[in-house]
């Protein structure tokens, strides 16, 4: 088994080596890793950020390589995923090449670039959790999508529940591959009502609230290296 990383900063790393490696997965001691320039007022520099949003899920019909899927896209969260990349890429920050934006809908996957070319972004990667597997990049935004009327929010829920209302948003492996590609932060948006009804996401979303890390989406920043050397 991996028993040392060479990618994530050692706080990204924290959460996935406990949920999925036992405490065993370490970070390479000499692994150099800038700050964060992501967070919030409280926080201005955040390794890993939840930022949460409730919006309302789309079913549409989307055409893929394989033929036409039934997929999800979240108007709200495209909003909140383009905002914060177009702070990371103002005046090159961040180099849109070393951005990456994973999600596990196509339907979301191509909103995200639409409104990222709408604004003028161009070179990020938007792409499935599944095709990210095996790559890197210096900042990931996690689109989880999925949300539902706080009435039908279940905190016991049933596996069949959770398939409805999360489908394969709750799968480990996916959750796993997603929050394991960043080398400098991780940002995942989402509705965090919602993701707490997994036990998995539950526990994901109090490791964010521990290191005071969870916030709602539009208070996500993209912090000057001046704010964060001052």
């Amino acid at each position: 088994m991996l028993d040392t990383q060479y990618r994530m900063h050692k706080d990204i790393c924290s959460f996935p080596s406990v949920e999925f490696y036992g405490g065993k997965l370490k970070t390479w001691s000499d692994l150099r890793r800038l700050p964060s320039i992501l967070g919030h007022t409280g926080k201005p520099s955040c390794s890993v950020i939840f930022g949460s949003v409730q919006g309302h899920e789309q079913k549409l019909l989307v055409s893929t390589e394989d033929g036409n899927e039934n997929s999800r896209a979240n108007p709200e969260e495209v909003t909140q995923v383009v905002r914060i990349i177009k702070q990371l890429t103002l005046d090159r920050t961040v180099d849109p090449k070393d951005i990456a934006v994973l999600t596990p809908y196509n339907a979301q996957a191509a909103a995200i670039s639409r409104g990222l070319m709408q604004r003028g972004v161009t070179g990020v990667t938007v792409t499935s959790i599944t095709k990210s597997q095996g790559s890197e990049w210096r900042y990931v935004i996690v689109s989880t999508v999925r949300t539902c009327p706080r009435s039908d929010v279940d905190q016991r829920p049933t596996k069949s529940w959770l398939k409805k209302f999360l489908g394969f948003v709750v799968d480990p492996h996916q959750v796993n591959v997603a929050i394991t590609r960043a080398q400098e932060a991780l940002c995942i948006i989402g509705d965090h009502l919602l993701l707490r009804c997994c036990p998995l996401w539950h526990r994901l979303l109090d490791f964010c609230e521990a290191q005071h890390s969870l916030v709602s989406a539009e208070k996500v920043r993209v912090q000057r290296k001046s704010a964060l050397s001052s």
